[in-house]
């Protein structure tokens, strides 16, 4: 209890960050170093997966949700895709199927032409781009089943406590101040994805307490206590915007 306290003291009193050098996902990598920190997204995600199904991960990273899918899941296909040549040579070094895509380029169209996915994973990913309307609009004919997408929750509780007492909530950036610049609640994905022809199907909380009384919090009410959120979405048949 006395760690929580202290983490959540640093939380709210800690400054904005100004660190300004970052250069590309290459360099993001080589920075933060891979590690594990999907893997509890992983295990929710397995839990709808179908075996012999096809699934692609836009935003692969470290590859650990692909590695679990296919250990767990018995899929068709896994695909990973990632802007960091980096990172899709540490996934090709794990025996995984990953391509360097840019999804704001024309790569990315480029690569999703003819091909058809049962599922397609974007876990913290669209917080980190400029556009992440053209994502989910690009994918929208190329996924069978399901899209999983997780994403900070802006909302969180220790982010509206920062906000009120004068401080703009960091959301869950670690490295750099440029690394997320797109926000959501979970009352504004909802709506946000509805206007772009998606339902939400599910919301699960995507970081999970140890703690038994905020674990209940998380479950009972996600948009305040839960810091980071996983949505299971599926089209609509009829949208807004087409």
């Amino acid at each position: 209890m006395i760690k929580l306290i202290k983490k959540v003291v640093y939380e709210l009193s800690r400054p904005m960050l100004v660190k300004n050098d970052f250069k590309d996902y290459d360099d993001y990598w080589e920075e933060r170093g891979f590690h594990a920190p999907s893997l509890y997204r992983a295990k929710i995600i397995s839990k709808y997966i179908e075996p012999g199904s096809s699934v692609l991960d836009i935003g692969c990273g470290d590859g650990t949700i692909m590695e679990y899918l296919e250990k767990n899941n018995s899929p068709r296909e896994v695909v990973g895709i990632d802007i960091s040549s980096r990172a899709v040579s540490y996934i090709k070094g794990r025996g995984m199927n990953a391509y360097q895509v840019d999804v704001m380029s024309e790569n990315f169209p480029t690569f999703l032409f003819g091909r058809k996915f049962d599922y397609i994973i974007i876990t913290e990913v669209l917080e980190h781009i400029q556009d992440p309307e053209k994502v989910i609009l690009s994918i929208r004919e190329h996924v069978e089943r399901n899209v999983f997408i997780s994403i900070p929750n802006s909302g969180f509780i220790l982010h509206r406590i920062r906000l009120l007492f004068g401080k703009f909530p960091l959301v869950a950036i670690k490295k750099h101040v440029k690394e997320h610049i797109r926000f959501w609640t979970l009352q504004d994905f909802v709506f946000w994805s509805g206007y772009y022809g998606y339902v939400v199907d599910s919301v699960v909380v995507s970081d999970g307490s140890s703690i038994k009384l905020l674990a209940f919090l998380q479950k009972l009410f996600p948009s305040l206590f839960a810091q980071q959120i996983l949505f299971k979405i599926s089209k609509k048949i009829k949208t807004n915007v087409f």
